[in-house]
């Protein structure tokens, strides 16, 4: 049940962790995995190139070792013939790329474009991951794992097309914790397409496991959109090493299911707060709540800590009637006392007028964002619409036009202009990318401006 406004702010007051002492990894950054920093002080590589592999390319600085940082002097689809396997210590900032940004998709995989695994302080920002079927029966095809890493952030993703879970964070034998997935798109993943076991469109999947001696949480998931999965709207397990925590998204359209949450992988803790949740015209009457708990396993505890969400059936597209966010499990597994968040959510209502106009890879004043982006938000205002099959339902891929990246004539990266308007730099003399600049460093002033991080 919703709360008032009174009653929602002191609960929320009173649940809200202090900030951080620790650096974040870009003003702003929020959420279990804002910590993810040690790529500070690396090399600055540049992509220029959309190749699969081979100098220059995005795969050539995202499998490289050391502290780094990926910037794109190039537009356009990369097609992959196998995963970007991202290594640790490296900030990929989409935002730098020119035109209408960088979208990955498969050529022939078996694999999702994008896995982190095994690594630690991993950024990744501002890109378009929309894989496809990549031309086989495949049950690995994700467009965005997370895989026994810890630290990481990933911001503004546009993910669509794909055929096993659109995000997933997977433990095998290890331990995955502080992990953030914010401010993203997670849409039209393909239901009857190349999954082994049919019907597969799927939101995300936090906490799947293999092996033993997993441990698996302090994981958010911040100001999402997700739109147009059968189910998994999100799937969560844990462990007591710490919670999920939810908040501030969007849940449109499932056919079958929104939230579920398990205690089969151990004490599982989460933290739902500010969230709506939306039928849609795929919809099922199966989907009567916005959270089913699930306490299968008798030596595990299940705590949800739910405050402030809303939950809506449509009629017809025509008149939104009020649904429970909590099925009977649920609300007989609360949490004993409020879980302690790492931000401090808006208010339920004003996360449908507010999460459109960020969310994806979009930049500020509407740069990167393309007609399939624009497709989903629209589908969410106006009640359209459905799950797909296959991204030809819906036109496909959008093209991303070749672009130019702004003069450079020092080849230090910054733009020109960007240096002529900035007192210590010069748009004809090689600046040290980590010199310091207003209280930070130039790359890091230069890649908060292009965010809108400031």
């Amino acid at each position: 049940m919703a709360r008032t406004a009174g009653s929602w702010a002191v609960a929320i007051c009173l649940a809200v962790q202090a900030s951080p002492a620790t650096a974040t990894a870009f003003p702003g950054a929020e959420g279990y995995g804002a910590t993810a920093e040690s790529w500070r002080g690396g090399r600055v590589v540049a992509v220029t190139s959309l190749r699969n592999e081979g100098p220059g390319t995005l795969r050539a600085c995202v499998e490289a070792e050391g502290a780094r940082v990926c910037i794109f002097k190039v537009a356009g689809t990369i097609t992959l013939d196998r995963p970007l396997m991202i290594r640790s210590d490296v900030y990929v900032a989409g935002q730098t790329a020119p035109g209408g940004g960088i979208q990955l998709r498969l050529g022939r995989s078996a694999t999702g474009p994008l896995v982190v695994k095994n690594a630690r302080d991993v950024v990744i920002r501002f890109l378009k991951i929309r894989p496809g079927t990549g031309g086989g029966v495949s049950a690995n095809i994700d467009a965005v794992t997370v895989e026994n890493a810890q630290r990481v952030y990933l911001g503004n993703l546009s993910m669509a097309f794909a055929s096993d879970e659109t995000f997933n964070v997977h433990v095998a034998g290890s331990t995955v914790r502080d992990i953030t997935l914010a401010d993203s798109i997670l849409a039209y993943s393909l239901d009857r397409a190349n999954h082994p076991e049919g019907r597969h469109s799927k939101g995300a999947l936090i906490c799947s496991d293999q092996g033993t001696g997993n441990q698996c949480g302090r994981i958010s998931l911040l100001r999402n959109l997700f739109a147009h999965h059968r189910d998994r709207n999100p799937d969560i397990k844990a462990t007591a090493i710490g919670p999920v925590e939810v908040i501030n998204n969007i849940f449109y359209n499932p056919i079958s299911q929104f939230g579920e949450f398990y205690d089969l992988l151990g004490d599982t803790t989460v933290a739902y707060a500010g969230n709506l949740a939306l039928t849609g015209r795929s919809t099922t009457d199966r989907a009567a709540t916005a959270v089913e708990g699930f306490d299968w396993s008798p030596e595990h505890a299940l705590a949800i800590w739910a405050q402030d969400n809303l939950a809506f059936r449509w009629t017809g597209c025509t008149t939104r009637r009020p649904m429970p966010v909590l099925d009977p499990v649920a609300q007989d597994h609360p949490a004993p006392a409020p879980v302690r968040l790492t931000v401090r959510p808006m208010a339920a209502p004003a996360v449908e007028g507010t999460l459109p106009a960020r969310v994806g890879d979009v930049l500020p004043g509407g740069g990167h964002r393309d007609s399939l982006d624009r497709r989903v938000l629209s589908d969410l205002a106006n009640c359209q619409g459905h799950v797909i099959d296959a991204p030809a339902q819906i036109g496909g891929w959008p093209p991303i036009p070749a672009a130019a990246a702004p003069p450079d004539r020092d080849r230090d990266h910054f733009p020109d202009a960007w240096e002529a308007a900035r007192p210590g730099m010069d748009p004809a003399r090689p600046d040290d990318p980590w010199k310091s600049l207003n209280g930070t460093t130039a790359l890091e002033l230069w890649l908060a401006e292009l965010a809108g991080d400031l």
